[in-house]
């Protein structure tokens, strides 16, 4: 699969390291980065494996929907998930009337927003990419034991409520927890939580 996925944010930091988490998460993805919507526009004409946009709403040459509602004029095959610090619902509702894809707030997980961009991938390409890597990877490296505990920390339960559970010590438990957390590529409990519930709504 050959296909691209355009970031327009202005930061001059965020665009490199959801670029870098994309790429990471989904082989064969290449992104590439505008810093306005001049530069989005100038993409949208020259790029024929655009298949996905990521759009901050707050640009040099543009404020609000008004972004959004260019880029998806030039190309309404191309979905856009709105990329935004301006977390209102609202907005949220404005956006999605206005053809976004999705809506997520920059304070939101980043498996959120990689959950966004498959699924808009899902869309414009036809493939489900999260799947196979994200969740199909996690479950193949986990012991028995850890899979049990992941279970346990998507329930809630803290080390100790863990350990009660299974009847194993505190220590034990938390050497699992730590690899546990290093196999499945996430950097906290909350995040090993989150792909734990996405896994489960994807096996549905």
């Amino acid at each position: 699969m050959s296909a691209t996925i355009l970031i327009v944010d202005d930061h001059p930091v965020v665009p490199m390291a959801i670029g870098s988490m994309i790429e990471q998460r989904f082989h064969g993805l290449r992104t590439i980065q505008a810093g306005n919507l001049r530069q989005a526009r100038a993409t949208y004409q020259v790029e024929p494996t655009l298949a996905a946009t990521i759009l901050d709403l707050r640009l040099p040459d543009t404020a609000g929907l008004e972004g959004l509602a260019e880029l998806r004029a030039l190309r309404p095959e191309v979905p856009v998930v709105v990329y935004t610090a301006l977390e209102s619902e609202p907005l949220r509702r404005n956006a999605l009337s206005g053809g976004a894809a999705a809506v997520i707030g920059k304070t939101e997980l980043p498996l959120v927003l990689l959950d966004a961009v498959n699924e808009a991938l899902s869309t414009s390409i036809g493939e489900n990419l999260n799947e196979p890597l994200a969740l199909g990877r996690s479950n193949a490296e986990l012991s028995p034991r850890q899979q049990q505990i992941w279970q346990a920390i998507a329930d809630g339960l803290s080390n100790q409520e863990i350990a009660a559970r299974h009847g194993i010590s505190l220590n034990t438990t938390k050497a699992h927890v730590r690899e546990m957390l290093q196999r499945l590529g996430v950097r906290n409990r909350t995040e090993a939580a989150t792909l734990y519930l996405r896994r489960a709504r994807f096996a549905r």
